[in-house]
């Protein structure tokens, strides 16, 4: 057998172990996002780092933070951002490299920078804002009209979310009792499927009949609001059909939901006060158009009884006037009359001596014309008569010789014969039976007869 140059595996991790610590005496300010993160009984932070380029895991490493070094990052962290540290964050981590023959490389977190995380997030914000902005979505859904009573109202925000509870209390306790229909869609509303959750729920709001949509959370560290940092959930609400209003979180705060919303309220609280002003805004216009339809009214009974005065005094004026003419003309026809009458009755009775004569004449031609006619008629009746009474002789001539050719005693005998029982022609052989009397009737006499088979 040859022999080679080799070394055991051990001894390999060993020159590994001494290269890399060489390489990495000193501890290294390192970028990475937290991909997942687990927290053992001893309380050792185990995190599984990565880093992404357009959602595509680059490079992946596991890290430890030790238990006494964690108590102290966590607190650290909590303080400046008023977050815990969680997955999906992208954080500036100060390390040590070390390798275990065992289990390979792993880094030491030391110390991790918090200024970096909300920095890291507000560049972010920036790019999405900026990239809403160059395709013109940011006044878009905000160009929509909100109605006049805004009753059914669809909240996408968690059931167990303290800003929903006071939401809905104070459209519940509104001192004007005003009646909302809220409808709530559960939707998680902090951590990395905010975005997609709350995209989900709008979906589902699309396909009923509302009047608006709330988006409401509550107040909350700037990392509990980064799952809305989302263009594409920026991009849904600004294309949405309906108008957006959004109370997600103090007013210090403004997400991107924020910016495109048709309405933007620092808290639920504040959104449900909104909504309760609109419906103070529509009650006192109703009101006004109200009051104003009263004075109008009474504007126009007024002017319409001014109008009647006069009219009434004109019509009293006009009506005597035209008594007065009318007595006068009454007159005038009175001394007129007897000439008028005697005019009249002479006129009539030319027109009846004129329509004498005529009539007369008339009578004349009318007697003459009608007695032309009567001859005419008597010429074609008499004609029809005879060609009448010849059709019907031949169709009784007809009927006679049918009758001769259906006549029994014809048939009988032609040589045919009628077979009888009980009085009554047989027709088929299923009305006999063997034993049967029958009559058998002949042209020249009837023969009894029985059925053997």
């Amino acid at each position: 057998m040859e022999n080679y140059n080799h070394i055991s595996l051990s001894k390999l991790n060993g020159m590994i172990r001494e290269s890399i610590e060489m390489s990495f005496s000193n501890e290294i300010w390192l970028i990475a996002e937290i991909a997942e993160m687990r927290i053992a009984g001893a309380g050792h932070c185990y995190l599984d780092l990565v880093e992404k380029k357009d959602g595509r895991i680059l490079a992946r490493m596991r890290a430890n933070i030790w238990k006494f070094q964690y108590e102290r990052i966590a607190t650290n962290f909590f303080a400046s951002t008023g977050n815990t540290l969680q997955k999906g964050l992208k954080v500036l981590l100060s390390v040590s490299v070390s390798f275990h023959e065992q289990y390979g490389v792993s880094l030491v977190v030391k110390n991790i920078d918090p200024s970096y995380s909300l920095g890291d997030l507000e560049r972010r914000k920036k790019e999405i804002i900026k990239k809403l902005t160059e395709q013109g979505l940011l006044n878009k859904n905000r160009a929509l009209d909100l109605e006049l009573v805004p009753k059914r109202i669809a909240v996408v925000s968690s059931e167990t979310a303290a800003g929903y509870g006071d939401f809905i209390n104070q459209l519940k306790t509104n001192p004007k009792r005003y009646c909302f229909e809220p409808e709530l869609f559960q939707t998680i509303m902090q951590g990395e499927n905010t975005a997609v959750s709350v995209i989900e729920s709008l979906s589902q709001i699309a396909e009923q009949s509302f009047d608006c949509v709330v988006i409401i959370r509550g107040g909350g560290a700037s990392l509990d609001l980064a799952g809305f940092d989302d263009f594409e959930l920026g991009k849904t609400i600004a294309n949405y059909p309906l108008p957006v209003i959004t109370g997600i979180g103090h007013e210090r705060d403004e997400t991107i939901p924020d910016l495109v919303a048709h309405t933007r309220l620092k808290t639920p609280t504040a959104v449900a006060e909104f909504l309760i002003e609109k419906m103070s805004d529509f009650e006192e216009y109703y009101i006004g158009l109200r009051e104003a339809l009263i004075y109008f009214s009474r504007e126009q009974i007024t002017q319409c009884k001014i109008a009647l005065r006069n009219l009434s005094h004109v019509t009293k004026t006009e009506t005597q006037r035209g008594l007065e003419m009318n007595r006068k003309r009454l007159i005038e026809i009175k001394s007129d009359l007897p000439r008028i009458s005697d005019a009249f009755l002479k006129r009539k009775q030319k027109n009846l001596i004129s329509s004498f004569q005529s009539i007369s004449v008339f009578k004349g031609k009318s007697i003459n014309q009608q007695y032309k006619k009567l001859l005419r008629f008597q010429s074609i009746l008499e004609s029809s008569s005879r060609q009448f009474m010849k059709k019907e002789e031949g169709h009784l001539k007809l009927i006679e010789n049918t009758i001769k050719l259906i006549d029994p005693v014809g048939v009988l005998k032609r040589g045919y014969a009628l077979i009888l029982k009980d009085g009554n022609v047989v027709k088929s052989t299923s009305n006999l039976t063997i034993g049967s009397e029958v009559e058998i009737k002949l042209k020249d006499g009837v023969k009894k007869s029985k059925i053997l088979k």
